[in-house]
């Protein structure tokens, strides 16, 4: 029983390793990134955390039990496809609940609607606020003509990801 104990011990640690490295230093893995079939489900940190989990999960078995070694291997496969299945519906549950790319993207803001926080004319810019997918934001503002503050106005163009130009809202 000691090699089994070894290799869950062996495969517990490095499993732990690779998720904290994964939590930690968020992206250092994506020179790996495999496009497995599937709606994506399936991650780096779901499959290390069914790996951890079963070398934790028979070392455990095999310290505090008196199993046969082919039960422990059972019952800590049996885990680790527990925590991994979990850890992929998460990440489905996520997946489905985030934003998709591009959607909160500032390039897309022309005519949306803002009030002007701070006066802006010609050579001069403001402060416009604005909510745009459901966020709020505040963002220098240009304009062609005199803005006062409080005036509603909308975007016409995007200068950069703080920099909005801004019209006149029509009444």
């Amino acid at each position: 029983m000691c090699a089994v104990t070894t290799g869950f011990l062996i495969v517990g640690i490095v499993a732990t390793a690779i998720a904290l490295v994964a939590v930690i230093f968020d992206g250092v893995f994506e020179v790996f990134d495999v496009d497995l079939p599937g709606d994506g489900s399936v991650s780096l940190l779901a499959l290390t955390g069914g790996l951890g989990a079963f070398g934790w999960a028979g070392l455990i078995l095999a310290s505090l039990t008196d199993l046969p070694a082919w039960a422990v291997v059972v019952l800590a496969i049996a885990v680790g496809f527990a925590i991994a299945a979990g850890g992929a519906w998460l990440t489905a549950v996520l997946r489905r609940h985030s934003t998709p790319d591009g959607a909160g993207s500032i390039t897309t803001m022309t005519g949306v609607a803002g009030v002007m926080d701070t006066a802006a004319r010609p050579g001069h810019p403001g402060v416009v606020r604005v909510v745009y997918s459901g966020s709020p934001r505040t963002l220098t503002a240009h304009v062609t003509v005199d803005v006062a503050a409080g005036a509603l106005v909308t975007v016409s163009a995007v200068v950069s990801p703080d920099v909005v130009r801004v019209t006149p809202a029509e009444a």
